[in-house]
């Protein structure tokens, strides 16, 4: 005879635990999740376990600090709306305008072919300038080469290419000379402003700067680059006045029209015609941040520099 066993009181237990959930009424549930929720201040209000007065001194608090926060957003929301939005873009500039920026201007040709081969008889030599240290010292050594074109048979990379006549043993005479002379015999910077191009020959006549002030050679400061020589317009060296622009644009910029001479190219780099760099008074003169303008072109660029326009015509 098989006996039916009896439920344990366990098993009942977690019966009714299992069963309980689900007949747990909304009340309860609300409750439970507010008394162990981690909400500021209302696990303290539900909580059975506090006594009646703490319980209501923690529900004085919430109600004043949800008062208190439901308050300030509706101020900041009637504030937001009441405040219209209006966007303003103005221009302003100085009572004497804004300083133009420094114009430097740069023939990619580094030495005029005329000069080079002007021979030391000839009455250009003297009257050029031509005759600069080094053509003394190295006349005996040069043999049928101008001055030109001995020092630049020397000092220049493309003086072989450039120069007939031109060696290695050439040029070790020529340097050979000039080192053993005791005085200083050959100054770079002399020989790049005498056989380089000027800013009077490359001039065609035009040059204004804005819409009436005119313009001319003497406002372009000579200014030796590793490059060659090159000429800077409202440099401001030696006190010059500085030229300024009231507005921004193309038509309140420097226009000048040169001649690139390009009859008189050696060896340029890279190409014939102008680079122009854009840069500040008292900035270094990066020939590599410039652009170039080639020959038979007409470029009309505008190039903002503190709210300032450059204008240049070719």
């Amino acid at each position: 005879m098989v006996r039916q066993a009896k439920p344990t009181g366990s098993s009942t237990d977690s019966l009714k635990k299992e069963v309980e959930p689900e007949n747990t009424p909304d009340s309860y549930k609300w409750k439970s999740f507010a008394s162990n929720t981690t909400l500021h201040g209302l696990r303290y209000v539900c909580h059975n376990g506090k006594s009646f007065w703490k319980r209501a001194i923690w529900l004085m608090f919430l109600c004043a600090s949800t008062g208190a926060y439901m308050y300030f957003v509706s101020v900041s929301l009637r504030k937001y709306l009441s405040l219209p939005i209006k966007t303003t873009i103005s221009l302003e500039t100085p009572t004497n305008g804004l300083t133009f920026p420094a114009v430097t201007v740069c023939n990619l040709n580094k030495l005029m072919r005329s000069k080079i081969d002007v021979p030391d008889k000839d009455e250009r030599f003297e009257k050029l300038g031509l005759n600069i240290n080094g053509c003394k010292e190295t006349h005996a050594v040069r043999g049928n080469l101008t001055c030109g074109q001995a020092l630049t048979c020397a000092f220049q990379w493309f003086g072989p290419a450039l120069i007939k006549g031109c060696n290695e043993t050439t040029r070790r005479n020529i340097i050979n000379a000039l080192n053993s002379s005791s005085e200083r015999s050959f100054n770079t910077e002399e020989f790049y402003i005498k056989y380089g191009n000027d800013i009077r020959s490359m001039f065609v006549g035009f040059c204004r700067f804005g819409t009436e002030i005119l313009c001319s050679d003497k406002d372009f400061v000579p200014r030796l680059t590793p490059n060659g020589i090159c000429f800077t317009f409202n440099s401001g060296l030696n006190n010059a006045t500085l030229f300024h622009s009231m507005f921004a644009g193309p038509d309140f910029g420097l226009s000048i029209l040169l001649d690139v001479q390009a009859n008189e190219s050696s060896i340029s780099e890279f190409s014939t015609g102008f680079e122009v760099i854009v840069h500040g008074q008292n900035a270094f003169v990066n020939r590599h941040s410039g652009f170039n303008v080639g020959p038979g072109s007409h470029a009309r660029v505008a190039v903002k520099l503190k709210k300032v326009s450059f204008c240049y015509n070719l």
